[in-house]
């Protein structure tokens, strides 16, 4: 996963507060360190990774794990940052794993209005942000029982969830799977966790392919100077019903789609996110997959 120095001992009045939060009797969603209801904890870290993407570190109690299931997410909450002064709430994947202890990383992308997003970039360090895990954000669980090849199809930040379930496929130990990702991103530029994701087809290249589709529009001529390397594909326009018929596992009962994006992206391959049926005249529709071989990230 991503490399990263020594984490030194974190003690801040938030972390003060989150323990003593935990130690009383709340609810849990899952094995999650993060109870149902918000918690505050402390912004202790933060790194550039593209013009407009940053990740962060939250901190944890020392040698404590944040132990979220593959897959699920966790919810922020911006206070004031909404509409009309309200809290804004987004779901956001960890790209860290379950050895990291003491924090957790978050990928974040800055939209131009983004509630959220503005709301982090704005924080001084050691300021406290509050999370909480419910149980509407588990998603598919790893194993994925009955499955035996997967499709991450993911655009912008939709790469998080694909990562945090990459990582556990090919890194667990007896797992032999075949995973294929199609990622797809405005430019080389834009596209996040590439050195990561060049690592893992490094060093899975007979059960990972990885295939980068950069472009601003559906028929977007290929950037100057991208082609394919040695551990990805390299595609131009957006990614669609034929990308997907070239490059994806077909459909079958033991494969399984994973999809994260924007809304366009889920109207356009599979309907909206939180419908779990798939929408007439979308892709994945189209190409003969059914809602038992998707799943809406």
């Amino acid at each position: 996963m991503l490399r990263r120095g020594p984490t030194a001992a974190i003690r801040t009045p938030a972390l003060v507060a989150a323990r003593r939060l935990l130690s009383s009797a709340v609810e849990y969603a899952s094995s999650c360190y993060l109870p149902t209801e918000w918690t505050a904890l402390p912004l202790v870290a933060r790194r550039e990774v593209s013009a407009d993407s940053t990740i962060y570190d939250f901190g944890l109690p020392e040698k404590q794990s944040l132990n979220l299931p593959v897959c699920a997410c966790l919810l922020l909450k911006a206070p004031g940052a909404g509409m009309e002064g309200s809290d804004a709430v987004r779901p956001y994947t960890p790209i860290s794993d379950n050895s990291m202890v003491g924090r957790f990383e978050l990928l974040v992308k800055r939209y131009e209005g983004g509630a959220a997003s503005q709301y982090l970039q704005s924080l001084p360090l050691g300021s406290p942000v509050e999370f909480k895990h419910i149980k509407f954000n588990i998603k598919e669980q790893y194993p994925f029982p009955g499955k035996t090849s997967f499709t991450l199809i993911a655009a912008g930040t939709g790469i998080t969830p694909m990562y945090q379930a990459l990582g556990k496929l090919l890194n667990t130990a007896g797992d032999d799977r075949k995973v294929t990702v199609l990622y797809g991103s405005r430019t080389p530029e834009d596209i996040l966790l590439k050195e990561e994701l060049d690592l893992m087809a490094k060093a899975h290249p007979d059960r990972l392919q990885l295939v980068h589709v950069v472009g601003t529009s559906p028929d977007a001529p290929a950037a100057p100077g991208w082609t394919s390397t040695p551990t990805y594909t390299a595609e131009t326009g957006w990614i669609d019903e034929a990308k997907i018929r070239r490059y994806a596992f077909g459909p079958s009962e033991d494969t399984l789609v994973f999809v994260c994006g924007l809304p366009s992206m889920y109207d356009a391959l599979c309907g909206p996110r939180n419908e779990k049926e798939l929408a007439e005249g979308t892709a994945l529709r189209a190409l003969g997959y059914t809602a038992e071989m998707v799943a809406k990230m």
